[in-house]
């Protein structure tokens, strides 16, 4: 469940501190980057993006023929997913009345569709998977809100990326890996990081501190499919 991964709780002054000018800027500061190796995408950074759910993102005509009736992209990336030197596309969709009508603690998330589309010598695409437990509802967050931020493709890899920094710190990176033997992607790392409040009385001390920083891979979670894996349950716990 998304209540068990929200796990840096702020209260009461401490929700005042952290929404001040100077904490804000302090917390800003203080990212940290923690890529494996150059051929994956970007792991989990201090970094929320925040509404990239409010956005219509503009799509070439080639990709119209894939978005169903009733929904609006909010997101794009671009990069080769399958390693065959042909750009191809994640696009990640949401329902256009979806805030309306999503209620995760109700169980009933308005699901929001990934599509990757795998790009052909023509310059046109193909849809290869469509995965609808792949990307957070928009109010999977509780409280801090959306926490869908983005996705990535690089070298045969591809990201699925999630965070929140509204009175909660945390963000998780979900990673697939291709298998050209069996042409299909593979969950490869899952890493879950969540910030506190710095207790240091060091006036130049950073705002927010790692709590807790888990990766898991195959070695944890065995060899899962991306059209099987369901982030709605807790595979990459």
């Amino acid at each position: 469940m998304v209540t068990k991964i929200i796990l840096a709780v702020l209260v009461g002054g401490l929700l005042t501190a952290c929404n001040s000018p100077e904490n804000k800027k302090t917390a800003e500061s203080n990212r940290t980057e923690l890529a494996v190796n150059q051929d994956t995408p970007r792991d989990v950074t201090h970094e929320q993006q925040g509404t990239v759910n409010e956005a219509h993102v503009d799509i070439s005509p080639a990709l119209t023929q894939f978005i169903p009736e009733g929904y609006t992209v909010i997101n794009q990336s671009t990069g080769d997913a399958n390693r065959d030197g042909i750009a191809d596309k994640i696009l990640v969709l949401k329902r256009d009345n979806e805030a309306a009508t999503s209620d995760y603690v109700e169980n009933k998330p308005v699901k929001r569709p990934l599509l990757l589309l795998l790009g052909k010598a023509d310059s046109s695409y193909r849809l290869a998977l469509r995965h609808d437990n792949a990307v957070y509802c928009i109010d999977c967050g509780g409280r801090a809100g959306d926490p869908f931020t983005g996705t990535t493709i690089k070298n045969g890899y591809f990201s699925i990326e999630h965070g929140v920094a509204g009175g909660e710190h945390w963000e998780q990176v979900t990673t697939f890996k291709y298998d050209k033997a069996t042409q299909n992607w593979f969950l490869y790392k899952d890493h879950f990081i969540s910030y506190k409040f710095n207790e240091s009385s060091d006036p130049n001390a950073e705002a927010l501190v790692p709590d807790v920083d888990k990766t898991k891979t195959v070695k944890d979670f065995g060899k899962v499919p991306f059209n099987k894996f369901d982030l709605y349950k807790e595979v990459s716990r």
